[in-house]
């Protein structure tokens, strides 16, 4: 057993990890209650139709100043459907970038924690011997007296 081996305790390196998992847990409950409340808002027709979406991009209401109402039909409903399409790409922009602030740019790169799992299970399994022959040897100098 090397020095290093007897200063790094794996249940250090277990601690550790849970710690980092309960903190990730907590940043993302944050970030979904965070989503849940993202309002988005679009506008047409030079700001005359109002659109708001829930974080789902469902829509919340629309809203018309009276001005749009001279618009043709036609005209109206092309105009609504913008309004609420550009609401809509709001909410999904916000959540991408609460997505983005809480879990990075992607997701972690699997060969590294797999890296990091083997490292830290080789770490357990060296201190975990070396407590073994230690009892061992306890073992055997109670056995000699």
């Amino acid at each position: 057993m090397t020095g290093d081996d007897r200063q790094r305790n794996p249940f250090d390196d277990l601690l550790r990890l849970t710690e980092e998992a309960e903190k990730e847990q907590r940043l993302l409950r944050n970030a979904h209650d965070e989503i849940a409340a993202l309002r988005g808002e679009g506008e047409s027709a030079g700001g005359k139709i109002r659109a708001r979406a829930d974080a789902q991009g469902r829509l919340i209401d629309v809203r018309f100043d009276p001005r749009a109402m001279k618009l043709g039909s036609q005209d109206l409903a092309a105009e609504v459907t913008l309004a609420v399409q550009r609401a809509q790409d709001d909410v999904a922009a916000q959540r991408d970038r609460v997505f983005r602030e809480t879990v990075g740019a992607g997701p972690p790169d699997p060969e590294k924690v797999l890296e990091q799992f083997e490292d830290t299970m080789q770490t357990f399994t060296r201190a975990m011997n070396g407590h073994e022959a230690r009892l061992d040897e306890l073992l055997r100098d109670m056995d000699n007296r």
